[in-house]
């Protein structure tokens, strides 16, 4: 199939392929734009097996119970967020070319673009807590799991790779998260980047959304198999050693964690590269669309450079 027959979606659906490719470039150059989002994964897994392992849930009241949940949910929530703006600040030193500092990066999520995304941040959190507590009463289980109550460097791999999470509605409702996540991450760029109001960063988001909704669908698509991919080598360790009821020795489960770990942060590094060299992409469009509107042409974001990090050309200015 050529260029010319095409059609209009199988190339708006290229554009989301085709940036999802660059974000493998850019780690494979800039290594470190991974730490944000690892160091992050190692405080919310420590979080995941304390409450739900260690934490006392029986000795809290149904109000209790809700209330210690949502926090945790919204714990969970800004730790996420704190890599994504991270990482989103340290693709701003790499594009204004600035020399990488962990430091003014830090700084700067927490002066300048935390306060604004905290809104964003709270309401990303309240939806997946509704959408946790809905798939808790499905399961008709207090603490929402299935592995047991014994803590061991098996059940922690299951816990942490979310294997327990299999039914058609638990995948429903892991959809309708990523989604979420997706769209807050699409938030995030027009508050780190370019300093706009909360509100002026969701309708900017929308906006895009709305204009490039397939190119959205197929990054929320890939990354999706992406991460089906990464996952899939543990997914048959767990099935396997379940039907055969084989004991493997705790180093294996421990090597497992660090794969789950390496696997999620780069799945969350995907979802953020994704919406941020989106959010770019549809900066340089507006900015040529209007030149081609003066002329009566039309143009379609395939038809402006998809920008890079890697080019040395300063797209944000």
């Amino acid at each position: 199939m050529d260029g010319e027959t095409k059609s209009p979606f199988f190339e708006r659906a290229q554009s989301g392929g085709a940036i999802l490719v660059h974000a493998f470039k850019v780690l494979d150059t800039y290594p470190v734009l991974f730490m944000p989002i690892f160091i992050c994964w190692i405080f919310v897994a420590a979080g995941i097996l304390y409450f739900n392992y260690v934490f006392d849930w029986d000795a809290c009241s149904a109000s209790e119970t809700f209330l210690t949940a949502f926090l945790i949910i919204m714990g969970f929530t800004l730790i996420y967020s704190m890599a994504a703006l991270m990482l989103l600040e340290l693709l701003e030193q790499l594009e204004r070319g600035r020399k990488f500092s962990i430091i003014a990066a830090v700084r700067e999520t927490f002066m300048k673009d935390l306060p604004k995304a905290l809104p964003v941040i709270v309401t990303w959190a309240f939806i997946d807590f509704c959408l946790t507590v809905l798939d808790v009463f499905s399961r008709d289980s207090k603490k929402g799991g299935n592995l047991g109550d014994e803590f061991t460097a098996e059940n922690a791999a299951k816990t942490l790779a979310g294997y327990e999470n299999t039914s058609i509605f638990d995948l429903g409702i892991e959809a309708l998260e990523k989604g979420i996540r997706m769209i807050s991450f699409l938030i995030f760029p027009a508050i780190a980047w370019e300093d706009l109001s909360t509100v002026a960063a969701v309708k900017k988001a929308f906006v895009i959304l709305r204009v490039h909704t397939t190119e959205f669908v197929s990054g929320y698509l890939t990354t999706w198999a992406a991460s089906a991919i990464i996952f899939l080598p543990p997914g048959l360790l767990f099935y396997i050693t379940d039907k055969m009821g084989a004991t493997l020795p705790d180093r294996v489960w421990v090597a497992t964690i660090i794969y789950c770990g390496v696997g999620w942060s780069f799945y969350l590094y995907l979802e953020q590269m994704f919406a941020g060299l989106l959010y770019l992409w549809n900066k340089k469009w507006e900015q040529e669309l209007g030149y081609a509107e003066e002329s009566g042409a039309s143009l379609s974001l395939r038809d402006v450079r998809q920008p890079s990090f890697l080019d040395g050309i300063a797209d944000l200015n």
